[in-house]
């Protein structure tokens, strides 16, 4: 399904770390070479990343997204990074002046203009006061959100959905804990079909695994696409409970 080409981030490295560097890149290259067209990339700390670099198998293309840990100031130092012989397919600053959302933003964006024209950036938004002007001045930049859904309520989790669909913003979603992807997605057609945010979250808090995957299967190219627009990324913890999930559920019915 087109729905869910290049959708999965392994996060292991973020939601496990304890697991050593080698043992995370083995499991992220097996699963890579068994479902090369689920993976978008294997997510990292900036602290670590000449550690993994050094491991990488050459005989091996992986993606990395790196997530920066100080801002804008973190990309700046990406930037300037020697990555040679790895490929930076993404990167994930967030905003972390929670007084002044918007001016936060617009320093990232400055500092993500350093960086190729190929890297994606998705910036995290927390869901504090102001965070919507910051949701305006990404999209304006061209630039993707992400937010981090944890262990936030459907409400919530409903609210931050809809307003960055409102406002055209294409973004990842991410959470250390093991979602209802599938509900997640449904979620999301819910509300770029016009359903209110009442039912939208009432689908949310139902979540029957086996009827979503029956209806995420029977979606048609139009309606997969127009989820894809919005969703870019799924940022998980246990990538490979997320592809099993969505090869078991997302299959389409043969015609």
């Amino acid at each position: 399904m087109e729905l869910f080409d290049r959708l999965v981030d392994d996060e292991t490295l973020i939601g496990q770390v304890e697991n050593p560097v080698a043992t995370v890149i083995s499991r992220h290259c097996e699963l890579l070479n068994t479902y090369p067209g689920l993976l978008a990339t294997l997510v990292v700390p900036d602290s670590r990343l000449t550690e993994i670099a050094r491991q990488l198998p050459s005989s091996t293309s992986v993606s990395l997204s790196v997530i920066t840990s100080a801002g804008a100031g973190g990309l700046l130092a990406l930037a300037r990074h020697n990555t040679t012989g790895v490929h930076i397919a993404s990167v994930e600053p967030a905003l972390r002046d929670l007084d002044d959302l918007a001016g936060s933003a617009t320093r990232v964006i400055s500092a993500a203009a350093e960086l190729g024209p190929d890297v994606a950036v998705f910036i995290e938004l927390p869901y504090a006061s102001g965070w919507q002007a910051a949701v305006e001045l990404i999209e304006a930049a061209g630039l993707c959100g992400k937010i981090a859904i944890g262990q936030a309520e459907p409400q919530q989790v409903v609210e931050q959905l809809s307003i960055l669909i409102e406002a055209d913003l294409p973004f990842k979603l991410t959470s250390p804990f093991e979602e209802n992807w599938l509900t997640l997605l449904t979620a999301v057609e819910a509300i770029v079909a016009g359903a209110s945010l009442e039912e939208s979250t009432e689908l949310l808090r139902r979540g029957d695994h086996d009827q979503v995957g029956t209806t995420v299967a029977s979606w048609d190219e139009a309606t997969q696409s127009r989820v894809r627009r919005r969703v870019r990324r799924l940022g998980a913890a246990r990538a490979h409970d997320v592809i099993r999930d969505l090869t078991t559920y997302g299959q389409q019915p043969e015609s």
